[in-house]
C-alpha cells in the first residue's frame, strides 16, 4: 500500500505506524471493520498527517454503514475522513473516489451528485497507486459511477457517454450493463 507523509515527531516509531496502518487494510480487506476501524483511528493518534490512515477511516465507516442503513451520521463521518486524507495529499485518488461513493449515498440534492463528479474528475488526476484496493475493481467500475451520478442529475446523455466509457474500458462490467439497460 502506498503511504503519504509521515510525522516530523522523532518519538514517532514510522515502522510501527506502516504496520498498524497495514494491519488496518487487512482487517477491511477482511469485512472487520470494527478492527479496521481502531487500526485507523491508532495510526491518526500516531500521526493525524498520514492521509492513507484517514482514508482507511472514510472506507471503514463508509463499508461499515452497508451493514446497516445508511445514516447521515456514517456518511458525515466518511466524508470527514475523506477530506482529511485529501487535506493531507490531494493527488490520492483512492480519498476522492471515497468521497464521491459517499457524496452519492448521501443523495440530499443535486450539489452531491455535481460534486462527485467532479471528486471523480480529481481522482483520475490524482495518484491512480492507490486505486482499486478494495470496493472498486477497474476504472470501468468508476465510470459506471459517474454515469450514475450524471443519470440522477437527468443528465442522460452524458449517463450514456460515461458508460460507453465504462464498457469501453471493460465489456462486461456489471454496473454499466444494468444501467444501459435502465437509459434504453
Amino acid at each position: 500500500m502506498a503511504s503519504f507523509g509521515c510525522s516530523d515527531d522523532p518519538e514517532v516509531d514510522t515502522a510501527a505506524v506502516q504496520k498498524t496502518l497495514m494491519q488496518g487494510w487487512t482487517a477491511y480487506d477482511t469485512g472487520d471493520f470494527a478492527a479496521a476501524l481502531l487500526h485507523f483511528e491508532h495510526v491518526i493518534e500516531l500521526d493525524a498527517s498520514l492521509a492513507d490512515a484517514h482514508n482507511g477511516l472514510g472506507w471503514t465507516h463508509l463499508s461499515g454503514s452497508r451493514d446497516l442503513i445508511e445514516t447521515a451520521e456514517v456518511l458525515a463521518k466518511a466524508q470527514r475522513a475523506f477530506e482529511r486524507a485529501i487535506r493531507s495529499d490531494t493527488s490520492n485518488g483512492d480519498a476522492w473516489i471515497g468521497l464521491a461513493e459517499t457524496l452519492f449515498l448521501r443523495r440530499e440534492s443535486d450539489s452531491d451528485f455535481q460534486t462527485a463528479l467532479r471528486a471523480i474528475d480529481n481522482a483520475f488526476q490524482g495518484d491512480h497507486r492507490t486505486f482499486f484496493r478494495h470496493d472498486y475493481q477497474s476504472a470501468a467500475d468508476i465510470h459506471a459511477l459517474r454515469a450514475t451520478c450524471y443519470y440522477y442529475l437527468g443528465e442522460t446523455n452524458l449517463a450514456r457517454s460515461a458508460v460507453a466509457r465504462a464498457l469501453q474500458t471493460e465489456p462486461s462490467n456489471t454496473a454499466a450493463l444494468s444501467l444501459q439497460q435502465l437509459l434504453q
